[in-house]
């Protein structure tokens, strides 16, 4: 009697695997026979997917994009393919060709018809981050660090991941500037860490930033010494990641330490501050004795700020002092 029911038990067993496998050739024709019909829709592989059991399942790797007829995805996400890594958090990478292989052996002559990557990345629980979701938290971290330093920023040139794992589900992704920020290309850390703080993996990554902006530039042709005022400059929007040492129009102040053009970018490197007193300049000359004070007109033959040494000609004796700077074109004598 046991062994009857032992024998009639395995022959249910392999009844329901028998129909299991038949509903799944039946499914994989009902594909090929779809694609025959209808090549309006297709299945791509991705480029690194998140697996949760002992076998990746078809719908875990794959997306289908375009008309599919109603059910069938649904049944294929269900397909078994080949075995998942071995524990939680274990990453397995295939390459195209062993892509191309294992979905011929599990799939058939349907697997013809996938859109593969040039690579498949596994990964056994947690979560995985895709290249888009990335940019876009690389846009979001950015963004008000652009915005303080006034102006329109556009984003550009990503050198990102194409993916990135975060082993366990609870785990976070962070990205911190590698260098202080400012326009042009910009060095990120992409870091993943655990609920506890601890870096688990580190990556690097970076962004071009273009920030536009309006600078002070020359109105027409100015010279060296020429002092920098309203009437001298206009403003013009320029790309602050090709002029990151565009003058902010602040402070001074000031005049210019070499010529520059009409419509050049007065750049910090041409500034330099307006001196108290300029060669060429008439300064009162002060000899200051134990009781006496002594006032005569001087020519300045150098330049200096407050507090600075110049040598001055007294006009009257036409002899050169050496003389310190005591405000606007005041200076003693020592």
């Amino acid at each position: 009697m046991r062994t009857a029911s032992r024998d009639m038990t395995a022959r249910l067993r392999a009844l329901r695997v028998l129909c299991a496998a038949l509903a799944a050739a039946a499914c994989l024709l009902f594909w090929a026979a779809s694609f025959a019909a209808d090549p309006g829709w297709r299945i791509r592989i991705r480029s690194a997917a998140c697996v949760r059991g002992d076998t990746v399942l078809l719908g875990e790797v794959a997306d289908a994009y375009g008309e599919v007829p109603a059910g069938l995805w649904e049944d294929l996400a269900k397909r078994p393919l080949w075995p998942a890594p071995d524990r939680a958090g274990r990453v397995a990478n295939v390459t195209r060709h062993r892509l191309e292989g294992l979905l011929r052996y599990y799939l058939g002559e349907a697997a013809k018809d996938c859109v593969l990557p040039a690579r498949l990345a596994v990964q056994r629980g947690g979560e995985v981050v895709l290249l888009p979701e990335i940019q876009k938290r690389v846009v979001a971290f950015l963004t008000p660090k652009a915005r303080a330093l006034g102006g329109e920023a556009e984003f550009d040139e990503f050198l990102l991941p194409d993916h990135v794992f975060l082993p366990q589900r609870g785990d976070r992704l962070e990205i911190s500037l590698a260098q202080d920020f400012a326009p042009g290309r910009v060095p990120l850390d992409i870091e993943v860490r655990s609920p506890d703080n601890k870096t688990l993996k580190r990556t690097a990554g970076s962004v071009f930033v273009n920030l536009w902006r309006a600078v002070p530039c020359a109105a027409r042709t100015l010279n060296r010494n020429h002092a920098l005022g309203p009437e001298n400059l206009t403003f013009k929007r320029k790309n602050l990641a090709y002029w990151t040492d565009a003058w902010d129009g602040k402070g001074g102040p000031w005049r210019l330490s070499r010529p520059v053009g009409a419509g050049q970018v007065i750049t910090k490197g041409l500034l330099e501050p307006v001196p108290l007193v300029s060669k060429g300049d008439k300064v009162v000359l002060i000899y200051q004795g134990r009781n006496l004070r002594l006032s005569v007109k001087a020519l300045a033959l150098g330049d200096a700020m407050l507090g600075e040494k110049v040598v001055v000609r007294n006009l009257q004796s036409k002899k050169e002092v050496q003389a310190v700077v005591m405000s606007d074109r005041t200076v003693k004598a020592f």
